[in-house]
């Protein structure tokens, strides 16, 4: 940390020197660019998880500004990290004399807010085709298997970064590269594997292989604003319930007693069964069941109401003769 700077001195005319002009974009002085590079370094690292960072803190402290950028970077690249974080980075980078990787922070900032899609590019074999610099030097079309209207191919704008190497891709080269496109929300349906063709109009002059899609999540719709009182305010609706079935005409007039959920009909002579309906839980009532025992009758009351007791007199109705059953000519516990 240095300290804070005094007045500015006096020239010897009297004429006191103009103040260090600011840069909003990157909150830096033109005179000293290493005047807070520590600060821009130390809230980079308090973005990435505990312990991630405890080497670039290090080299801060040596004074190694350049290495603890880099640090900085490997260890984003295991963690995903914010926009924040490489925008720290970025301003980094361009305080430092001669760092080459200013631009690509920048690009990365661009990914944390847009989505990263990483390619591995290859160019086909055509002496016609220009080589392809390293880093950002391109935005070619690129056709997505999508169809157009009147039958002509849909092509679709990215930018497009070469990740290694210091040499042009020249035609028949194969590279890893990244895209950004011009509107992301045409590329969401990628997945890795797919393969997409790059186009210099009507020319195919290379594909790609889709490797890695990361797309931002959607930020979370917001409850709109209530407005100030007076201005018609509406109180906010009650929670969601549970709905339950209303129980039709029908059924509320041929249910014998709403209290009991069973009900068992007439014990009628020479009909092997009684037939056993059961009120559910959401109003609906089932269909006639018949049952020739007492554990036939157990068995289907239990399945469809679980939480109802077959052997509790207060919820089963009888139309008459109860406990009787046709196949069994006992009463209930006499199995």
């Amino acid at each position: 940390m240095t300290a804070k700077p005094g007045p500015p001195p006096q020239e010897p005319s009297g004429h006191v020197p103009a103040p260090a002009t600011t840069d909003p974009d990157h909150s830096r002085t033109e005179q000293g660019p290493d005047v807070h590079i520590e600060d821009v370094l130390e809230s980079a690292a308090e973005l990435l998880p505990s312990g991630r960072a405890e080497v670039a803190r290090a080299l801060v402290a040596k004074g190694d500004h350049a290495a603890a950028l880099s640090a900085l970077a490997e260890a984003a690249d295991q963690y995903p990290a914010p926009s924040r974080f490489w925008e720290f980075l970025t301003d980094a980078a361009e305080q430092l004399p001669g760092e080459p990787d200013a631009e690509w922070y920048r690009w990365r900032t661009t990914e944390a807010l847009r989505g990263q899609l990483r390619i591995e590019l290859t160019l086909v074999t055509d002496a016609g085709i220009a080589p392809i610099p390293p880093g950002r030097g391109l935005q070619p079309q690129w056709d997505l298997g999508e169809q157009a209207v009147s039958s002509y191919r849909a092509v679709r704008v990215a930018a497009l970064w070469l990740e290694e190497g210091d040499e042009p891709l020249r035609s028949g080269g194969r590279a890893f590269g990244r895209l950004l496109p011009l509107d992301e929300a045409d590329w969401h349906n990628l997945m890795p594997g797919d393969v997409i063709t790059m186009r210099d109009g009507e020319r195919a002059v290379g594909s790609a292989t889709v490797l890695d899609v990361t797309w931002p999540d959607p930020p979370a719709e917001q409850a709109p604003a209530l407005l100030p009182p007076g201005l018609g305010d509406l109180p906010l609706p009650p929670p969601p319930t549970r709905r339950v079935r209303t129980r039709s005409h029908t059924e509320h007039t041929t249910w014998p007693n709403p209290d009991c959920p069973v009900q068992v009909s007439a014990l009628i002579p020479n009909l092997r069964y009684r037939y056993v309906r059961v009120m559910r839980a959401n109003g609906s009532v089932g269909q006639p069941y018949p049952c020739a025992t007492q554990a036939e009758f157990v068995r289907h009351v239990t399945q469809e109401r679980p939480d109802v007791d077959p052997q509790n007199p207060a919820e089963v109705h009888w139309d008459d003769h109860p406990d009787i059953w046709p196949g069994q000519g006992s009463r209930r516990g006499s199995d």
